[in-house]
């Protein structure tokens, strides 16, 4: 493991907007995201989350509600937790466990939104059922999500934005919105605005877009 990496390894479990998992652990104690505190917040997860670039926009401009960000690298959890810190963005949390755990943490529908940001397409077809939108993780959001609650997708990936149409609708969901260029002129004002989709323009986007890549947007229901 790189130095830098390591570093990022001892802080972060110094960090009190952080939730740690152990292997094999399928509940905690207490979920901070459920202390009275939060009580009556719209809970937002991102998946996937990285630095938590979208999590960390969101919440700075949306006090009123909780932001999650989940990822299973700890070093990347660190940046956006640093970040948050620094910030005095109290309303995200981060927390480090594989996303196919999602359910040992949260409570049946009690989540408004869930977030899919750039997660990896999973191009070989041994590895399909790793998308994020495949059946089972489907299955999953469905648990956790209020009735009409949204999952957004992002992403520059022409396969993974057709499959997750595809899989939604084959599972019984709902496409509320499908853009295949979400930063193009000619949407302006379309719904997608509503959800913030484009207001926020990460790292790995912006490399994309410099490789000539086109950003696509889905969002969908389950209930």
């Amino acid at each position: 493991m790189a130095k830098t990496k390591l570093h990022k390894y001892e802080r972060v479990k110094q960090l009190p907007n952080v939730t740690f998992t152990q292997f094999g652990e399928s509940k905690l104690p207490v979920y901070p995201w459920y202390a009275q505190g939060y009580t009556g917040m719209e809970k937002v997860l991102e998946l996937g989350c990285g630095k938590g670039e979208h999590s960390l926009s969101f919440a700075a401009v949306n006090p009123g509600k909780l932001y999650l960000g989940i990822d299973s690298k700890s070093h990347r959890i660190c940046v956006g937790a640093e970040k948050a810190m620094a910030q005095g963005l109290e309303n995200v949390m981060f927390l480090q466990v594989r996303i196919e755990r999602i359910q040992d943490f949260f409570i049946q529908q009690s989540i408004h939104e869930i977030w899919l940001t750039f997660p990896d397409p999973h191009l070989k077809n041994r590895s399909v059922k790793n998308r994020l939108s495949a059946p089972l993780f489907l299955d999953a959001y469905a648990h956790l999500l209020i009735p009409g609650g949204i999952v957004h997708l992002k992403t520059d990936s022409e396969s993974l934005f057709n499959y997750t149409k595809e899989s939604v609708q084959s599972w019984g969901g709902q496409v509320v919105e499908a853009v295949t260029d979400l930063h193009e002129s000619d949407i302006q004002g379309a719904q997608d605005s509503r959800f913030g989709a484009r207001d926020i323009v990460s790292a790995f986007e912006k490399a994309a877009q410099s490789k000539g890549a086109t950003i696509k947007y889905l969002a969908f229901t389950l209930h």
